[in-house]
């Protein structure tokens, strides 16, 4: 079993197998491409280099006292993969919203790692006379590259095969973006598809478009990965939140723990149903605007002022893991399985809570903190805006609640779910209505929320089991 947020029991474990560079001897078509097999990122890498290797080779001994052509050409890569330069090829300027600021982060990260793996690519066999045609991309040549790469030293087909070599590694960039664990995907090739990665064209321009003219979307995110590692799975009805495929299975990156990201996904090594391999997970509620609204268990009105943090869990986790509910024709569903000290067994749908996790508020931070991070007294600002009354309830009253739709309250009101356990917080995600959600660490005051999600009631605070941290806090 693989072990993820808080001990999750998830699948099988399944070994990191990759055989794209060793089992596969199959003639290429061209003179130069990828042949069919599993990879890591890091062997793409290493696999795009003799298109490098051979223009390095034809262009000669450098000068004396220069800097070697390899070395210049991988800087021109780090140009290409980098988001603020002229010679970007995903430029995304300020200001900008957390969808696109979180990919314009992702694919600094993506880019430098790539270009490290370039940089440590060791030599490999490669043939000095391969001649390709590589259709123009529009990448373009940093200023001191130029004159290598079309003056005396060069020859015509050069520019040709490093175009290519961008090329591909900016497809790889690219095609790396959904997963916060990039480096640890298992990528299947079919090396009669296109020429390197190149069959991910039209799936990159259509996600690209997407965040370029809108902003990141979860479908957009999911869909885009399905393309490079399930690309069965890519023409379902419903595109779902998460899938697995032959060499492991990919979810909402929020299961991972640590900290948390808007729209990433994680990638397992871990078979959950091993009867079949390419599975959809996809939500209970396909739209959960249309989900029917439950009302809230009742609760016990508190003065809030006078409201501290729970010691404890009510009922502390036993056990926890996930399990997949029978197929559907849609596709399947994943259950988040809580066992309680106290016997009783909580499942809530994954997708729901991804969902939730999502569409959550964190509340407004505060500015006077002491220094020890102790619950602050009635004094402070905080505590001044706290409202004269909230409603609180214990998690397993509201993990009990039937799975049949999603809770919210018709009469209003604040009301207030304690939860210490990381778990049990996003359990509790799960199971609320995800349209006024507000999360409060711990150690923070109730009137930090005030101005926090949306200005109607009801609102709803899941007090603890989060801290604050990148974009959707740290579980």
């Amino acid at each position: 079993m693989h072990r993820l947020l808080g001990g999750i029991l998830i699948g099988r474990n399944i070994p990191a197998t990759t055989d794209g560079e060793t089992n596969n001897t199959t003639s290429l078509t061209e003179a130069w491409g990828l042949r069919s097999g599993v990879y890591t990122p890091r062997q793409l890498v290493e696999s795009f280099s003799p298109l490098l290797d051979v223009v390095v080779h034809r262009l000669g001994s450098d000068p004396p006292n220069s800097k070697p052509a390899r070395v210049r050409l991988l800087d021109n890569l780090a140009a290409n993969l980098a988001t603020d330069t002229r010679e970007a090829t995903l430029r995304l300027a300020e200001p900008l919203d957390v969808s696109r600021q979180e990919m314009k982060d992702q694919a600094a990260r993506i880019g430098k790692s790539l270009v490290q793996w370039a940089r440590e690519s060791h030599t490999k066999s490669f043939d000095p006379s391969m001649h390709l045609r590589s259709p123009c991309e529009g990448h373009l040549l940093i200023p001191s590259n130029v004159d290598l790469m079309f003056g005396d030293r060069s020859q015509p087909h050069l520019m040709q095969l490093f175009n290519e070599y961008m090329h591909q590694m900016v497809l790889l960039r690219d095609a790396l973006l959904p997963f916060q664990n990039y480096q640890d995907v298992l990528i299947p090739i079919d090396g009669e598809a296109a020429r390197g990665i190149r069959h991910l064209e039209s799936a990159r321009a259509q996600f690209l478009a997407e965040m370029l003219t809108k902003h990141t979307t979860q479908k957009g995110v999911t869909s885009y990965a399905k393309t490079l590692l399930a690309p069965k799975l890519f023409s379902t009805a419903s595109v779902g939140y998460g899938f697995q495929y032959a060499h492991g299975a990919v979810l909402p990156a929020f299961l991972a723990g640590g900290s948390t990201s808007l729209h990433l996904l994680h990638y397992i090594p871990a078979i959950i149903e091993p009867s079949t391999t390419d599975i959809l997970f996809d939500y209970q509620f396909d739209d959960y605007y249309s989900a029917p609204r439950l009302e809230i268990p009742a609760g016990m009105p508190v003065n809030a002022s006078a409201l501290s943090f729970p010691g404890e869990e009510p009922s502390p986790v036993q056990d926890v893991s996930v399990g997949l509910i029978p197929f559907s024709e849609k596709g399947s569903q994943l259950e988040l399985r809580i066992e309680f000290k106290c016997g009783y067994c909580a499942a809530i749908d994954l997708g729901q809570i991804a969902r939730g996790h999502r569409y959550s508020y964190f509340a407004r931070q505060s500015t006077s903190f002491p220094e020890n991070n102790e619950t602050l007294n009635g004094a402070t600002a905080e505590a001044q805006k706290t409202p004269a009354s909230v409603i609180v309830h214990h998690s397993t009253t509201i993990l009990k609640t039937p799975n049949t739709g999603l809770l919210s309250a018709k009469a209003g009101g604040v009301h207030v779910i304690p939860a210490v356990d990381p778990i049990v917080a996003l359990a509790i995600l799960g199971k609320l209505y995800p349209e006024n959600v507000v999360l409060l660490p711990r150690n923070e005051v109730l009137g930090q929320t005030e101005n926090a999600g949306k200005g109607f009631e009801p609102k709803f605070v899941i007090w603890g089991g989060v801290e604050r941290g990148r974009l959707k806090g740290v579980f």
